[in-house]
């Protein structure tokens, strides 16, 4: 049995790497050396599993690399995933909705615990209802909206939701 954290073996650093640019984007550097520009970094499971499994994804969706266990990796790679799902999982909370276009793909106009936002929904399979009573909106380019409670919303906000579903 280990006494201490100290006793735990160092954590291998993977064959490959990533580099966060100077535009802000990471590349990912095989284990040949082989630069991949501008990934993408996406959690598999990210309601049920946020701790991983994560992919790191290049151009047409090939993914270069397998994260398991975001504890399994390295301080410093940890830190520039973290960084990076971070921004990609900018997740509002919708307070009202405030209009919603008929037909698909849909324009959604919404007030949001972080201000006023207007996105488009390219089809009803796109917004997802969850057990607990909540929903989850996933627009066109990917930035996904939470709804906490429909229950809770305006009737109103009601209304659009459940006619956009």
């Amino acid at each position: 049995m280990k006494d201490h954290p100290a006793d735990d073996p160092p954590v291998p650093a993977p064959a490959w790497r990533l580099e966060r640019r100077p535009h802000d984007r990471l590349d990912f550097i095989d284990a040949d050396g082989h630069r991949h520009a501008d990934v993408d970094v996406l959690r598999a499971f990210p309601v049920s599993a946020p701790t991983g499994p994560v992919a790191v994804v290049g151009a047409n969706d090939e993914e270069l690399a397998w994260i398991e266990s975001l504890a399994a990796i390295e301080p410093e790679l940890r830190r520039l995933v973290d960084e990076e799902l971070a921004k990609r999982e900018f997740l509002p909370t919708i307070e009202r909705i405030l209009t919603v276009s008929d037909g698909e793909p849909a324009e959604w106009s919404v007030l949001t615990d972080r201000g006023p936002h207007r996105f488009t929904v390219g089809h009803a399979d796109d917004i997802l209802r969850l057990a607990d009573g909540g929903a989850m909106i996933t627009d066109t380019v990917g930035l996904r909206y939470a709804i906490p409670s429909i229950a809770r919303l305006d009737g109103r906000s009601r209304r659009f939701f459940e006619r956009a579903e």
